[in-house]
Parts: structure tokens; sequence; C-alpha cells
């Protein structure tokens, strides 16, 4: 509307130059002039305006993307050390252990506790000391709480928890800060109880050995019958030969594709020919299960 109305005014005044003296005509061209000046200020106000209002909401959005970046990159490595402590701390609490019952001390526990929950504080905060300088933790390694942390508690678990409070980059103008843990979870290499505390004599079952079709149980691992039969036969012919369960050949999936004549190879439960004797199909699945699990198999001949 602006530059309408300063247009319409040159126009006025060009028309009134017509016809008149040199005194009015040196008038109007001041006038003119006017015009034009004020037309150039008001485009240089107009976009200066712009310019102050998208500058600072450029940087808003720039340092806040910047700040959480800078916190993730720090979530990072504080489980990075973590990690590498909490792997050391898990293969000390087998030392420990071990160094006890070798010279007959029994405290409970509390000496292994005291000793592990002390050199992961330690190791922790040495190592991230360099890495919380000028970042968004808040009072750097004097702001990490690991009072939540659990060492060689509920079965030999290993749980170190850090908890810490992260800032903006410029807190005026971006999010508040808020709390953030990262957090180590593993059991020590002191082994599993797996008879909870009985005694192991009192439920030890017998194991054997099942295949996936066999209808016998096998005491012996290396029993000639756990050996898959493995018959090489014409293939021209497989199309005629049935299983010992009935069943038809069909291509192994690993190597049975393609193939236009000469031998594959087949077994006598299997349903598919093999035209490679190490394909891996071949290989016989064997399940080790309790003797109380074997159903209605019967003992093997072999080894039963």
């Amino acid at each position: 509307m602006r530059g309408k109305r300063g247009d319409r005014c040159q126009k006025e005044v060009v028309d009134g130059i017509k016809g008149t003296s040199d005194k009015k005509i040196i008038k109007a061209r001041y006038l003119l002039q006017t015009i034009r000046f004020l037309k150039e200020v008001s485009l240089s106000a107009s976009m200066t305006l712009e310019a102050s209002i998208a500058l600072p909401l450029f940087i808003f959005f720039f340092v806040n993307i910047i700040g959480a970046i800078e916190i993730i990159r720090v979530q990072s490595e504080m489980e990075g050390v973590l990690h590498q402590v909490g792997n050391e701390v898990t293969i000390m609490a087998y030392d420990i252990r071990e160094g006890e019952d070798l010279i007959g001390v029994n405290n409970g526990g509390a000496a292994e506790v005291g000793a592990l929950s002390g050199y992961a504080i330690y190791q922790v905060k040495r190592r991230l000391e360099d890495k919380l300088t000028g970042n968004p933790v808040m009072d750097g390694i004097n702001g990490l709480n690991m009072l939540s942390s659990g060492i060689m508690t509920g079965g030999d678990i290993v749980d170190i928890v850090v908890d810490y409070r992260v800032h903006p980059i410029i807190s005026l103008i971006g999010f508040k800060d808020f709390m953030v843990e990262s957090r180590y979870y593993g059991h020590a290499w002191t082994g599993y109880d797996v008879a909870g505390g009985s005694d192991l004599s009192d439920i030890q079952e017998e194991m054997v050995y099942v295949t996936e079709h066999g209808k016998v149980y096998h005491r012996d691992v290396g029993c000639r019958y756990l050996k898959p039969s493995v018959k090489s036969v014409p293939y021209s012919q497989v199309g005629s030969l049935r299983n010992k369960d009935r069943s038809k050949y069909y291509p192994c999936e690993y190597c049975g594709g393609n193939v236009a004549g000469g031998n594959v190879f087949i077994t006598d439960y299997g349903e598919k020919f093999h035209t490679n004797v190490n394909c891996p199909g071949l290989k016989r699945k064997i399940y080790t299960i309790p003797i109380s699990e074997v159903g209605g198999r019967g003992p093997c001949s072999g080894c039963g």
C-alpha cells in the first residue's frame, strides 16, 4: 500500500509540473527526490525488521540442537566407561572369590563387596574426569551420583548406576536441566547355583541323546546309530525312492538346486537329496534331554 501511494504521489507531481514556472519545477523535482528517498528508507527498514526477528530464532534452534547433540555424546562416553569398568569388576569378583576360598576366609562376602564397590567408583570417576570438562554435565565429575549402584548383591549381580544432571549450553533460551541415568548390569564371573542351594546329588538325573525323528534314545553320544547313514544314488532314481518314513526326497535348499544328472546323497530318514556330501543339511540334529522326557522312545540296541 505504501508503494502504491508513493507512485500515485509521483504521478500527481509530474502532472502538476507541466505548464509551470522554473521555480515550481525545482520544487517539484525536490519533492520527487524526497519521495524516492522515503521509499528506499521504508524498504530498508522492513528488511532490517525481518532480519531482527529471523536471526534470533535461527540462533535459538541452532544452539538447542548443538546442546542436544552434546548431551548424547556425553551419555555415550558414560556408557562406554561403565561397560569397561563393569567387565573388569565381574572378572575381579572371580579372583577375589577364589582367593578367599584358597586362604580359607569366609566373611559373608563383605570384603569383596567393599573392594569391588570402591574400585568401581574410583575407576568410573578417574576415567570420566577429563571427559566431563566443559560439557553439559552439571558440576562435572562432582555431579555424578553412584548411590543407586549394587555390587555383588542379589546373586552376584554387578549393577553400576550413575545419575547426573545435564543443562543446556545457554540456559536462558534453552530447555531446563534434567536428570540422566547411565547403567551397567551384569553377572560376576562366579558361576551360577544351578541347584538352587540344594545338593546336586539329590536332583541329578541321567541325560540321554535323541534325534529329531528317532524312535530310540541313546546313552552314548558316539553311538554308531547317531551317525546319519548317507547313501549315494543316481539322480535319475530319486523320484521313485522313499525314506523309511515313506516320504519323498526333495532338493536340499543348500546344495540341491540345478541338478542335471550324476549321483546325489540321501539318508534313511531325511527328506532332502544333496549334491555335496559335506552339505550342512546332512548333519543330524542331536538333542540332550533328561531320561524322564524320552516319552515313548525305547533304548538304543547299540548303547541303551
